[in-house]
């Protein structure tokens, strides 16, 4: 989840609390204090264990917005460089697909399956808000803006959508070879069939992720280590 790693700090310092004493207050880590303040991300438990010790609301650690730009200032560039990239990505997505492909339904179904719960389960994890500013900022790949306030919550996010996706694509592929062993063990006889019709949820994984969202992270990081401090 994302909280205002500003508010924790703000809060903290208000009770005169050092990061060791508000970790054994609360029952977390010291690690995962200076992460939430670091980064502003965190589970759902250690946002209530905070919100307890503070006597606040938890909606009040919330952070409403995770791209705060002041739009007079922001300048954009256009980057001739990930935008061929992401040309070439593009072109070698359906690529992969045609030639690793054998049933143009199932692949149709791989791809909702990955990609849908992918984005359902963000939803779920940091909200409609946040999910949405997120995939709308992948533009940034092609067009850079000069700067932009809360890099590391955007690049944890990333991190966090990479691994869900990864996930959810083993386990679909797992639930897939389960069920063809099982209603249609034939096609067992085929163990190359078999292998191309189980693997492409996780196709679909590497595609979601390597070919779009790890190419901004990446982005996003170098903007990190190249903005001021």
């Amino acid at each position: 989840m994302i909280v205002s790693a500003q508010k924790v700090v703000s809060l903290r310092k208000d009770n005169g609390w050092s990061q060791e004493k508000l970790a054994i207050m609360s029952g977390l880590s010291k690690r995962t204090i200076q992460r939430v303040e670091k980064d502003g991300v965190c589970s759902l438990e250690t946002k209530l264990a905070l919100s307890s010790v503070f006597e606040i609301s938890p909606n009040i650690l919330s952070c409403s917005e995770i791209i705060q730009e002041d739009k007079g200032n922001i300048t954009y560039k256009f980057d001739w460089g990930g935008t061929f990239g992401l040309l070439v990505l593009g072109l070698l997505a359906p690529t992969i697909i045609l030639l690793t492909g054998t049933n143009g339904q199932w692949e149709l179904a791989s791809a909702a399956i990955v990609w849908g719960l992918t984005v359902v389960f963000t939803v779920m994890t940091f909200g409609a808000k946040t999910t949405y500013q997120f995939f709308d900022s992948t533009s940034w790949i092609v067009k850079t803006p000069s700067y932009v306030a809360n890099l590391n919550i955007l690049i944890a996010l990333a991190h966090s959508i990479i691994r869900s996706a990864y996930m959810i694509g083993f386990l679909a592929m797992s639930l897939t070879a389960l069920t063809l062993a099982v209603h249609a063990p034939h096609m067992l006889n085929n163990k190359v069939n078999f292998l191309t019709i189980v693997i492409r949820p996780l196709v679909h994984a590497f595609i979601f992720m390597e070919l779009w969202i790890r190419p901004f992270k990446n982005k996003m990081q170098s903007m990190l280590k190249n903005s001021c401090p």
